[in-house]
């Protein structure tokens, strides 16, 4: 019987260790790596090595460090194309526009507050669109620009279509992929049931955890379900495919990643008018182009509608045959309209 205590206390002792050094892992914000190189830059230096190199570099606002990849013209400040990814990806999703561009345009590819190699704190408010579109404005004002161009696609779309509606003085043009702004989004939740039924994967989302998303394999599910099809399709190469998934599906950067959501979407039922943004009204009043696929769930008629009534100046580009990933499944059709577009604004 007395050798059982000694036994006892050292797996007390394991299982307390265990248990701190799980707190420290899970509550623990990620800080950008800075002093390795971005994967993806090097695949993409490979893979695309026409006239100008991808390269990488890091902006710190508010005591965040936003990573961010940049190619074509070093000195352009009047033809700046910035580029803003959706969920759950990073700025290489909108590589081939990048590659399509970079020859006549300075192209600037952020990773998103807790997605790819930016840092991803723990606190929500830090996901607040105010805050993330005021970091936005501090790099553009780093990059030398006074307005830009904006491309976003999912989150990146209705966060490029916001900051557009809320600092209209800094953008030249907007172009949004597959998702509306969020003042949309949010009038649709409020007053649709069909929208509650579409998105009422985020409300899931959002109940997430790193342990949770760990012990679930989330890596493998977003293989699964986002990249594995674009792959299976040759939409994407198989080794382009299982970056992305490794990189989004890290269970704690997820997590932060996921702050996009509950910063900024409240459950349908708790809406009120103070969680528009900019505002329940805001329109777009520079040039705006709007690009979804017709296979794409989430985009729906009532929202083209109200998407169309927001601005007096929006082209929309519906294309038959394709999902959710427009940029990558139509990436030609998708980097012409992009072009067309900047040029028509000139």
């Amino acid at each position: 019987m007395k050798a059982v205590k000694p036994l006892a206390a050292a797996f007390a002792v394991l299982v307390i260790g265990a248990c701190a050094a799980l707190f420290y892992w899970m509550f623990t914000p990620i800080k950008a790596d800075s002093a390795s190189h971005d994967p993806f830059v090097e695949y993409a230096r490979a893979d695309h090595e026409s006239l100008s190199p991808y390269r990488e570099a890091y902006f710190e606002y508010g005591g965040h460090k936003l990573h961010y990849v940049e190619a074509g013209p070093k000195a352009g400040q009047d033809n700046i194309v910035l580029f803003i990814h959706g969920f759950p990806s990073n700025w290489y999703s909108l590589v081939r526009q990048m590659d399509a561009l970079k020859d006549n345009y300075r192209v600037v590819a952020i990773d998103g507050l807790g997605a790819g190699r930016s840092d991803a704190p723990l606190e929500v408010e830090a996901y607040k669109l105010e805050a993330m579109a005021a970091h936005l404005d501090a790099l553009i004002h780093h990059l030398g620009a006074d307005r830009v161009h904006l491309v976003g696609h999912d989150w990146g779309a209705a966060f490029a279509l916001g900051f557009a509606q809320r600092f209209p003085q800094r953008v030249r043009t907007v172009a949004g992929l597959s998702a509306p702004p969020q003042n949309i989004l949010l009038e649709l939740l409020a007053t649709s049931p069909q929208e509650h039924e579409t998105f009422a994967y985020v409300e899931r989302l959002k109940k997430a955890n790193p342990l949770l998303l760990l012990a679930t394999r989330i890596e493998r599910r977003i293989w699964e379900n986002a990249y594995a099809p674009l792959v299976e399709a040759g939409k994407l190469s198989e080794t382009e495919g299982r970056m992305l998934a490794r990189a989004a599906g890290q269970p704690k950067r997820l997590n932060a990643h996921i702050n996009w959501y509950r910063a900024n979407i409240p459950a349908p039922h708790l809406i009120k008018e103070g969680d528009y943004w900019p505002s329940r009204k805001a329109s777009i009043s520079v040039p705006a182009l709007f690009i979804w696929g017709d296979e794409d769930r989430i985009i729906s008629a009532d929202l083209v509608a109200k998407l169309e009534a927001l601005s007096d100046d929006i082209t929309l580009r519906p294309m038959e045959g394709v999902g959710h990933w427009p940029q990558i499944e139509r990436p030609d059709d998708v980097s012409a309209s992009i072009r067309a577009h900047l040029l028509e604004s000139e």
